[in-house]
């Protein structure tokens, strides 16, 4: 069966809210960078080395960027107002190499980051996370604790039998207990900004997060924008072959594309839907059309363009996790490309997918 995905985007360079005075049509965002593991022994898809940390943050330092927390970054997306060269750093699971490899370039930077805590795990197998009394020394070198959910499962599983209000309320009661924890572990309140476990949701998880004053951060890549959802941030990871400087200083350096509205809204497919069209519409002020790029699984489309509607067709999509990434050169912004990316998860027939 085909699935046919549209993808409505409208892009409005110079028309998404307040400008910096440069008055550059170009709308600037908050380039996320999302870390787990630290470490030469640890599992290489999730990790960087101590090393490796210190030279993107070197890398940082040495091109004039701006590291800001999390919170900082939402006050500036939510203004309009977003300075260029933003970066906000995370640390998923809470992992307890972070602290024992990472405390050495943590003090020598003291640049704000975000690590994301799993209290259930951290309760039930100490040996491998970090503990409360870690995490709180590491505040005092920027970090700030945020929730991971309580155990990292895959949260848009129902389990046998169970109806989605059900499900609903069961997700609901885990993210609520897992911020209580935190709060009690660290001593204090903590921001209410939440990581998907795997980066997985739907559209009524982003929506219980919003309604508990959440913002949610994704595994799909591209800059956080004015107009990404907030329940639906994108980051860019770091690690593994990720972790080279150069291409991840191109990812760094990139724009978000201002995208208004997504179709389908749930990330999760259905087993039989292996080929998926995509379509979007946008207002063409700061790129040219014809050098637009997306990238699947090692494939390259550059979509047809109908006035202001772009597609092109993905096909053989696999069971488990994937996204589509779209690019751009920007025209007032040389060596600096406007980012989107689509994930999509295919469940097998039982609807599940490996980890």
């Amino acid at each position: 069966m085909r699935l046919v995905v549209v993808l409505l985007a409208v892009v409005m360079i110079g028309a998404v809210g307040p400008l910096q005075a440069n008055e550059t049509q170009t709308a600037h965002g908050v380039v996320v960078l999302q870390y787990h593991h630290i470490g030469d022994d640890t599992p290489r898809v999730t990790s960087v080395t101590a090393a490796e940390l210190e030279a993107h943050f070197a890398y940082l330092k040495e091109h004039d960027y701006h590291v800001v927390s999390l919170g900082e970054a939402q006050q500036l997306i939510a203004s309009g107002e977003v300075p260029d060269k933003l970066v906000a750093l995370t640390f998923d699971d809470g992992w307890r190499n972070v602290y024992e490899n990472g405390l050495d370039v943590f003090k020598r930077y003291r640049y704000p980051f975000t690590i994301f805590v799993n209290p259930a795990l951290m309760a039930e197998t100490p040996r491998l996370y970090m503990t409360w009394e870690q995490l709180r020394e590491l505040e005092s070198y920027g970090a700030q604790i945020a929730n991971h959910s309580n155990r990292h499962a895959h949260m848009t599983w129902r389990r046998d039998d169970e109806s989605e209000t059900q499900w609903l309320a069961r997700q609901e009661r885990d993210i609520l207990a897992a911020q209580q924890e935190l709060e009690e572990g660290m001593g204090s309140e903590q921001p209410r900004f939440f990581a998907y476990p795997y980066g997985e949701y739907n559209p009524a998880l982003a929506e219980l997060l919003v309604e508990h004053d959440f913002v949610a951060f994704g595994q799909h890549s591209g800059p956080w924008g004015t107009l990404s959802p907030l329940a639906q941030v994108p980051r860019f990871p770091a690690s593994a072959q990720y972790a080279n400087l150069k291409t991840l200083a191109t990812k760094i350096a990139s724009l978000p594309l201002p995208v208004r509205s997504v179709e389908p809204k749930n990330m999760v497919l259905g087993h039989e839907q292996n080929s998926v069209e995509i379509r979007f519409t946008s207002v063409i002020e700061d790129f040219r059309a014809a050098q637009m790029n997306c990238f699947y699984q090692g494939q390259q489309f550059q979509p047809e363009w109908q006035d202001e509607k772009a597609y092109f067709t993905v096909e053989g999509i696999p069971v488990g996790r994937s996204r589509v990434n779209c690019t751009v050169p920007s025209l007032s912004e040389s060596g600096r490309f406007y980012w989107y990316s689509v994930p999509l998860v295919r469940p097998n027939t039982q609807g599940r997918w490996p980890d």
